[in-house]
């Protein structure tokens, strides 16, 4: 299959996460200023906005970092002086809330996962729509290509016939394992979910040493790596009547080998694991098998031990298959900013094709058709077997992935806490994955039904 079908593949699993159910939808998300009428411009100009200035608030991710470390160049091509605010996930996400609901012009853009909040977000108005701005010849370079990337990709971040942001990158956990200590211990490359914990109790009595299995423990991002276990033994979060379907034997199935991996051949700690930690375990080499975001590739080869004794791969398949986690995060304007118009060209700038190719090289994967083919970065996968194997692991999550990481409400992320937290009391066994799936599908289900 060529890349550009796996692409729209793409497409199809994660526009399911950007349906909204509600009729009616907000034609316009705020009463805030329309870019300027074409006949009040004199065309496109990279530096109409000079000497001005906008505040970007970012996830402290290699998505942030990484546009934070080129936010200079927008300044040289602009003029316009950018603020990037860094902040750890779950403060980022506190600060975001925070200034939306205090009507705030402190912040112009902010990234977004659409998975995780596109419906709650705009049900409360807390996207500007971006397409008049894409159609605006006057504030859209003539060399933006929007087209570039695909109808699927776009729908994907479109709620309620709202375009909410525009894509940076592809993303899902990978498997990332030693093979230097997996031909030590006479290990063969994980072939099926089920086995992964008689490789880990072998990996435990070889090395001793090392940390046999490492994934995400802490609450709010234990959806991530977990629904992969979920989808792979044949769970859904919800059932044909849509209310929560954690506690199904399926459900339960994938609990319980989630915890027992994390609880008795996982890192010290492992419950307030997500991917700073993940990452600084897999960078030094002290864990055998890290199940965690394909976003922190390019963070881990950064050391050249890990590009010639790591192989990466997509979690293996589980008795309903394989159906790995794909999402993506994108770049929102704020409803809210009185500075829309310089928002807009920071983000044109940040996901133009010259910026992508750039980021793709750093080890994110490009949403753009043309940057996934182009010589640069095929060149970049060829210099290194492990590149590669990370790119046809991304492959892998377009072809086949779900952008589904918890039941599809508009209360997602609160619903995604208490996931994380049923699975946490397993891990310290606090609670059986039964008692603990019983009493997340009880939870969940009053969310539902507020909802109804």
């Amino acid at each position: 299959m060529t890349t550009f079908r796996k692409l729209l593949a793409l497409s199809l699993v994660l526009v399911l996460s950007a349906f909204v159910v509600w009729a009616g939808g907000q034609e316009e998300a705020s009463g805030a200023a329309e870019p300027a009428e074409e006949e009040e411009m004199e065309g496109f100009d990279w530096r109409r906005y000079e000497g001005d200035e906008i505040h970007f608030l970012a996830n402290n991710n290699p998505v942030g970092q990484l546009i934070d470390q080129y936010a200079d160049e927008f300044t040289e091509l602009t003029g316009i002086e950018v603020t990037v605010s860094l902040f750890s996930e779950q403060q980022y996400r506190q600060r975001r809330q925070t200034i939306f609901q205090a009507g705030s012009d402190e912040i112009d853009v902010y990234m977004t996962l659409v998975s995780r909040q596109g419906m709650l977000f705009e049900r409360a108005g807390w996207y500007e729509p971006l397409m008049p701005f894409v159609n605006n010849a006057n504030v859209t370079s003539p060399d933006y290509d929007f087209g570039d990337f695909g109808d699927g990709v776009i729908d994907s971040k479109t709620v309620n016939g709202i375009l909410t942001g525009i894509p940076v990158n592809i993303e899902g956990p990978l498997l990332y394992y030693r093979t230097d200590i997996f031909e030590e211990c006479g290990l063969d490359q994980p072939s099926s979910l089920e086995g992964l914990e008689d490789m880990a109790a072998e990996l435990a009595e070889c090395r001793p040493d090392m940390i046999p299995w490492a994934s995400r423990g802490l609450a709010p991002a234990l959806p991530y790596t977990f629904s992969n276990f979920l989808h792979n033994f044949g769970g859904e979060y919800q059932d044909a009547d849509g209310m929560s379907n954690l506690s199904s034997p399926e459900g339960i199935a994938a609990i319980e080998l989630y915890a027992k991996l994390m609880r008795e051949y996982g890192p010290d700690g492992g419950i307030n694991y997500s991917f700073p930690q993940l990452t600084a375990v897999n960078t030094n080499g002290q864990a055998a098998m890290v199940f965690e975001s394909s976003n922190e590739f390019g963070k881990v080869m950064e050391t050249e031990a890990r590009l010639d004794d790591t192989d990466v791969m997509v979690l293996p398949p589980g008795p309903a298959g394989s159906t790995p986690v794909v999402i993506g995060w994108s770049l929102a304007m704020s409803p809210f900013s009185s500075k829309q118009e310089q928002a807009w060209y920071f983000i044109q700038w940040a996901t133009s094709r010259e910026m992508q190719v750039q980021l793709a090289l750093d080890g994110l994967a490009p949403p753009r058709d043309s940057v996934w083919d182009s010589d640069e970065f095929q060149d970049w996968l060829a210099e290194a077997e492990v590149r590669q194997q990370w790119a046809d692991g991304l492959s892998g999550l377009a072809a086949d992935g779900s952008s589904v990481l918890a039941p599809q409400i508009v209360l997602q992320p609160e619903a995604r806490e208490i996931i994380g937290n049923a699975v946490g009391s397993v891990i310290l066994g606090e609670a059986t994955a039964e008692e603990a799936a019983q009493s997340a599908d009880e939870q969940i289900n009053r969310l539902i039904e507020r909802e109804q």
